[in-house]
């Protein structure tokens, strides 16, 4: 049996919207782009919605309306809250979904990836004695709280 998934998507008029009202939310500062600028609304909002396609409903009802940006986005956030945290929650994933946003926020979607230790890497750190006190001690740690004594 084949599935087929009806993605729903955002009209052009939509996504200009969405831009719009993103850019209220998040604007450009501290060497971060504004939401338009970070392309919340082209790909970005596609990846959030496809992720989590149970707010699209409430994204278009939050877009709805061609007034000011900044009074619609204080107008959803006093008399819709709902629709405002919809807003914001989709306007903020799709903002981090963003590999530059994530690198210049250095959080660790981009962290220098793990290098593993080489198979003879240990005969360096082992030749010349460096480590030989601490091996002539042997094992210590400190035991959490609530460990018990082991015998």
């Amino acid at each position: 049996m084949t599935v087929y998934q009806i993605e729903r998507r955002l009209t052009n008029a939509q996504r200009e919207r969405l831009a719009a009202l993103a850019d209220v939310l998040i604007a450009a500062g501290a060497g971060l782009p504004s939401a338009s600028q970070a392309k919340v609304h082209e790909k970005w909002v596609d990846r959030a919605l496809s992720a989590r396609p149970d707010l699209f409903d409430g994204l278009v009802a939050a877009l709805d309306g061609d007034d000011d940006p900044a009074l619609a986005v204080d107008r959803l956030k006093k008399a819709q809250p709902a629709l405002f945290d919809t807003l914001s929650f989709v306007v903020a994933g799709s903002y981090l979904m963003n590999p530059a946003v994530t690198k210049a926020l250095g959080l660790p979607g981009n962290a220098p990836k793990p290098k593993p230790a080489l198979p003879d890497e240990a005969d360096h750190y082992l030749s010349g004695g460096a480590l030989d006190p601490v091996i002539a001690r042997g094992p210590i740690y400190r035991p959490t709280p609530d460990a018990q004594p082991r015998a």
